[in-house]
């Protein structure tokens, strides 16, 4: 778990979804060990010595750039984020990769992503690493109307765009939990993050789902891929933010109880096993 400093120059601030600012960094003698389910500690100096600390997670990695893209979550007071105050060419500290990156099995062609707009910062690179992988991706968004959707220009163009929303102004009316069964039958393996709501719904559907003949989202047959020696990952891993910690799994401050035990988000996280155990990461 990396926890030395590195210097990040803020090269550019985004916005992912009304409200949700991203923040992009030069880094790149942090970004060649980045994957996919990732975090970042930020920190700042702040006056009178106190130094700003949030978890940010990873949403995009550009190699090319030498840079890293993480997303402020929001304030559990609902307060003014200060690291949205900063501008460009400052530099903070970062610190990482918190975590434990997301896990695809060897034998994955078709993954299915289940979001909303808390979640959707956290599923973003993962996204993108996987239709340059050649994995087809189908990306379930939940939404309450069609201005809280993130815009599609932040996607892969091979990812196809299911959304969901409550008022109908685009998309299926209703929510995410509707669409899953079609879903579900069609994908090799499923991340969700976002609310507790969309990952009961993601978890539901894990349960629902058989290990025998399957349907393509199109009605078309396709038999259950067989396991690949090796794979270690469960049909879904939920993602789960979590709040300020230590990032060494020290504090305990982001410890949660599973089926399998006590897990760390911080070490052992943030992606869990929302059926039998927690998912450990890897490479």
């Amino acid at each position: 778990m990396g926890s030395t400093p590195v210097a990040g120059e803020l090269l550019a601030i985004g916005e992912l979804a009304p409200g949700r600012i991203a923040l992009e960094f030069r880094a790149p003698g942090l970004i060649a060990g980045l994957r996919p389910g990732h975090a970042l500690h930020l920190v700042r100096p702040e006056s009178g010595g106190y130094r700003l600390r949030r978890v940010a997670p990873v949403s995009r990695i550009d190699l090319l750039r030498g840079s890293v893209e993480v997303a402020l979550q929001p304030r559990a007071d609902g307060g003014q984020d200060a690291l949205a105050g900063l501008r460009i060419g400052e530099v903070i500290e970062l610190i990482g990769p918190i975590g434990q990156p997301i896990l695809i099995n060897k034998g994955t062609m078709r993954l299915l992503l289940i979001t909303d707009g808390e979640g959707f910062a956290w599923v973003r690179a993962l996204a993108d690493a996987s239709t340059r992988a050649g994995i087809s991706v189908t990306m379930l968004q939940q939404a309450d109307t069609a201005a809280d959707l993130p815009p599609a220009s932040l996607l892969p163009e091979g990812v196809e765009i299911v959304v969901a929303t409550l008022d109908g102004s685009i998309g299926h009316r209703g929510t995410v939990s509707e669409l899953l069964a079609e879903y579900a039958s069609w994908a090799d393996q499923a991340v969700v993050a976002g609310g507790a709501d969309i990952r009961a719904a993601a978890t539901s559907a894990a349960l629902r789902r058989g290990t025998a003949d399957r349907t393509t989202a199109s009605g078309a047959p396709v038999r259950t891929r067989a396991a690949t020696r090796g794979d270690r990952a469960p049909w879904l891993q939920a993602l789960l933010s979590h709040e300020i910690g230590c990032g060494t799994g020290a504090c305990g401050g982001c410890t949660i109880a599973t089926r399998a035990g006590q897990v760390r988000l911080c070490r052992e996280g943030p992606a869990i096993d929302p059926i039998g155990s927690a998912s450990k990461g890897g490479a």
